[in-house]
């Protein structure tokens, strides 16, 4: 009986032993689980107090991480924007200027059809009556420089504005026209909007400058060129650089920025007129590179 008793005992222990969570959360047996009561207990080493803040040394990291990211996004997305602009200002505007070039040629081609105003022969002393005035931004020339090509003819317009020079080399105005007594000046982009006078400085005395006009051909001959800086207006006087001088020639100046890429200084190319020839008789030899 005794032995018999120790049994009650033993379960007596048990049920004390078992009134609370089964370790490491089995139940008990006989008993249903219970998701509650019967889930395994996690024991995490120095868990970190409640609003504790964060050790100096991490923040300074932390904020050093943020800053680097946040600056290594604003330099990739600057670099974006800046070759962007780049690709526009030498490529896009390029193609801009070819469609302008293209219609300017055309509307002379109409122009020139039509019939021209008297205009005294060619070889006679007489000067030819100067052309009809032509509005900022229009065509009134094309220039053939040789040396550049068969392929260069831009057309010359009326005015350097901006707008004006996006469309082509423009002429100055208040500056004669070609085939006048005095200097005939044309400035031009040399990087962009189709950079007209990108080659300005291959240029060389004597090389010929071909300006055509509704039914002549003028032909300057290179003879000198500088580089000055862009205050230097006297190049555009009627006698370059002699202000007040009475002109007795028949002049052409070409402009642009120098070096490539820079408006530091300005590129000039003087020329004088050796020749002029009725478009009747043809091309000239100069035109053909002859």
């Amino acid at each position: 009986m005794a032995g018999a008793s120790s049994v009650p005992a033993a379960e007596g222990e048990q049920g004390t032993a078992s009134s609370g969570p089964a370790a490491d959360g089995i139940p008990e047996p006989g008993r249903p689980p219970d998701p509650e009561v019967d889930a395994p207990t996690l024991l995490v080493e120095n868990p970190p107090s409640v609003g504790e803040p964060a050790p100096v040394g991490g923040r300074r990291r932390i904020l050093a991480g943020r800053l680097a990211r946040g600056l290594g996004e604003l330099l990739i997305t600057a670099g974006m924007v800046v070759a962007l602009f780049l690709a526009y200002q030498l490529w896009v505007t390029d193609l801009f200027a070819a469609r302008t070039q293209n219609r300017l040629h055309h509307q002379l081609d109409q122009a020139w059809q039509r019939p021209p105003a008297p205009r005294a022969p060619v070889g006679q002393r007489a000067r030819p009556a100067p052309p009809p005035p032509v509005d900022l931004g229009d065509g009134l020339a094309i220039l053939r420089v040789p040396r550049f090509g068969r392929d260069y003819s831009p057309v010359v317009v009326e005015g350097v504005a901006a707008a004006d020079l996006r469309r082509g080399p423009g002429h100055i105005p208040g500056t004669a026209m070609p085939g006048q007594l005095g200097n005939f000046v044309v400035s031009g982009h040399r990087t962009t909007y189709g950079k007209p006078f990108s080659r300005l400085d291959e240029l060389k005395v004597g090389d010929p400058l071909v300006v055509e006009v509704r039914d002549r051909y003028y032909t300057y001959r290179v003879t000198g060129s500088e580089v000055v800086t862009p205050n230097r207006v006297d190049v555009t006087y009627p006698v370059p650089k002699r202000p007040g001088v009475v002109p007795t020639k028949d002049l052409i100046t070409l402009t642009t920025c120098h070096p490539k890429f820079s408006a530091s200084h300005r590129l000039i190319v003087y020329g004088e007129l050796v020749d002029t020839a009725a478009k009747s008789a043809g091309v000239p030899p100069a035109p053909r590179g002859e």
